[in-house]
């Protein structure tokens, strides 16, 4: 039975693949379980919102942490109660897209899935931004790797991330292990090989190369070496969202179990923000990772990750069964953690 917050990276060898983009982007409580409610209205009853947010104007703002080259390996102390745990989140790396251009995660295509069910399993998250846009190191570090993939196979195959580069970061979790990031379909590079650069360096722009039907960054995340196997997901190395366009975000996490203690794949559920009066403000259709055993972040066990929502109440929902139901509470600039259980 997997647990959160193991230390754990699970190998798995993956194809990987970009979709086609033509639109640009847009104190915890315990968790309630309950038994299904009969007034309780199914997704398709209700208005979608799941890629862009426009919360109130905060009275103050949460203080943005800087990452380094010397990264903290602390992230704060983990508090829980019962199966929801919640901690600051500072996160390892900056976003790889400069304010004032669009820096929120799409979420139509995120890592470890297959998009509207018709495209290849995801091992990066993309930033949809225009042709040109400047794309910025999201951490100081060597690029081992700068130019067109046509005769080295990063991805599903040759010539499938373009112009592409690949930065190496040794140490970035305050141990001994390194992680690097990959920027790719990029239409200039301007970087070589052995070159160091520092955190928000701008290495190259926005294009459509290789496999990319439109501008956008495909960016990645792997752990140990610089293989397509070790891929983890992005979302959970970025620090919440804290500008004027998102102020005071959140990121969510967890892992949801079927009777037996597996992770369930694939498997969709319901995150609604509450307001302070109980009425749900936002939706969002999330779901868990497309394999059982997709790697996961060297810090938790997750089958699941939502980023760049606003902080405040919320209730997580899902029917397998019989109707499972949670609340919890997501403070600005945390990572929530939950862990659902089946019966």
């Amino acid at each position: 039975m997997r647990k959160p917050l193991l230390i754990i990276i699970v190998g798995a060898l993956l194809i990987p693949a970009c979709r086609p983009v033509d639109k640009q982007a847009e104190s915890a409580m315990p968790p309630v379980p309950s038994q299904t409610s009969a007034s309780y209205a199914q997704p398709d009853d209700l208005p979608r919102v799941t890629e862009t947010f426009e919360p109130p104007a905060p009275e103050s703002r949460v203080e943005t942490v800087t990452v380094t080259n010397e990264p903290q390996p602390e992230v704060g102390q983990m508090i829980c109660e019962e199966n929801f745990c919640t901690q600051a989140w500072p996160g390892w790396l900056e976003r790889p897209i400069g304010v004032g251009n669009t820096r929120i995660i799409d979420r139509s295509y995120p890592y470890g899935s297959k998009g509207d069910g018709d495209l290849e399993l995801h091992y990066g998250v993309e930033f949809l931004n225009q042709h040109g846009t400047p794309v910025l190191a999201a951490q100081a570090g060597e690029v081992v790797f700068a130019g067109t993939d046509d005769a080295v196979k990063l991805g599903a195959y040759y010539a499938f991330y373009g112009n592409v580069i690949v930065l190496e970061h040794p140490g970035l979790l305050g141990d001994e292990r390194t992680a690097f990031t990959l920027y790719a379909h990029l239409s200039e590079i301007d970087v070589v090989m052995g070159e160091q650069v520092a955190v928000g360096d701008v290495i190259g722009k926005v294009g459509a190369t290789g496999g990319a039907f439109g501008p956008h960054l495909h960016f990645e995340v792997r752990v140990d070496a610089n293989e397509n196997a070790n891929t983890v997901n992005p979302v959970l190395w970025f620090a919440p969202l804290d500008d004027e366009n998102y102020p005071q975000t959140v990121l969510l996490a967890g892992l949801i179990l079927d009777q037996n203690g597996n992770p369930i794949p694939e498997l969709p559920f319901t995150l609604e923000k509450l307001s302070a009066s109980g009425e749900v403000e936002m939706y969002f259709y999330p779901m868990t990772y497309y394999l059982a055993d997709l790697n996961t972040h060297p810090l938790l066990n997750e089958n699941f990750a939502v980023p760049d929502i606003p902080a405040g109440e919320y209730r997580l929902a899902l029917i397998a069964e019989k109707y499972y139901e949670y609340f919890f509470k997501l403070e600005p600039g945390t990572v929530g953690f939950i862990t659902v259980q089946l019966d």
